[in-house]
């Protein structure tokens, strides 16, 4: 039996949520899961109304969503899921690589036989996700792959900087166009485990560095919307010779 994580990469069952966290994450999985797209509008009264609560606690939620990316929200405005950019996406890249990288010289060479074993039943995870096709499972799947290493790292600050960083990553990976993760993720995966059992550290940061700029370089994003009319039709108008 399969079972979706949480957004968090945690448990889904757990103690009662309020109403705004439930709405969140809903959102959270619509987004996820790419049946919201881009730009799609987010109005107050309609998502009020599907959830049964109040703007107020939808409002709470959108927020939320907006302070993590996922969401667009400005004044005066119907809120709407964002448009990634490369440039916010190169940001969370350089963040990982930081991070990242010295969680690998944290733990490598420090992880015993059952953790090391954890970690390939991760990436059998991804697999499962991968044949099945759920694309949402399968971003999580790998978030909870890295968040495990920086667990291992005995660091409390790493998981805690690292789980922001995977929730704003797995956001702009599913709102780009690109596809991220495939079988060769999973395969890196397992050649950072080797490398990490072999006590090679040198090897395993290499691997994480290709790794992170791999699933970068994989994304696709869509260009904003321009508001100059003459920019939008440049070069599409026929030709004049004289005016009438």
């Amino acid at each position: 039996m399969h079972h979706r994580l949480s957004p968090a990469g945690g448990n889904p069952q757990g103690p009662a949520r309020a109403p705004g966290h439930l709405v969140y994450e809903a959102l959270y999985s619509a987004i996820l899961e790419r049946r919201l797209a881009p730009a799609t509008r987010l109005s107050k009264d309609t998502l009020g109304r599907i959830f049964r609560v109040s703007s107020g606690t939808v409002q709470r939620a959108l927020t939320r969503l907006a302070e993590e990316g996922a969401v667009d929200l400005s004044p005066n405005q119907v809120a709407a899921v964002a448009r990634p950019t490369e440039r916010h996406a190169r940001e969370l890249l350089e963040a990982r690589l930081l991070i990242e990288a010295q969680v690998i010289r944290l733990v490598s060479g420090r992880l015993d036989a059952e953790r090391l074993d954890e970690l390939r039943g991760l990436v059998r995870c991804q697999r499962d996700c991968l044949a099945r096709g759920d694309h949402a499972g399968l971003i999580l799947a790998a978030n909870r792959f890295h968040l495990r290493l920086a667990e291992h790292a005995d660091n409390p600050w790493l998981p805690n900087f690292l789980a922001k960083l995977l929730r704003r990553a797995a956001l702009a990976i599913s709102l780009s166009r690109g596809r991220a993760y495939d079988e060769g993720t999973c395969a890196e995966h397992e050649a950072l485990i080797e490398a990490l059992a072999a006590g090679e550290g040198e090897r395993a940061c290499l691997l994480m560095d290709r790794h992170l700029n791999g699933l970068f370089a994989r994304l696709r994003f869509m260009p904003p919307p321009t508001e100059d009319l003459r920019a939008a039709f440049q070069g599409r108008l026929p030709v004049h010779r004289g005016r009438r």
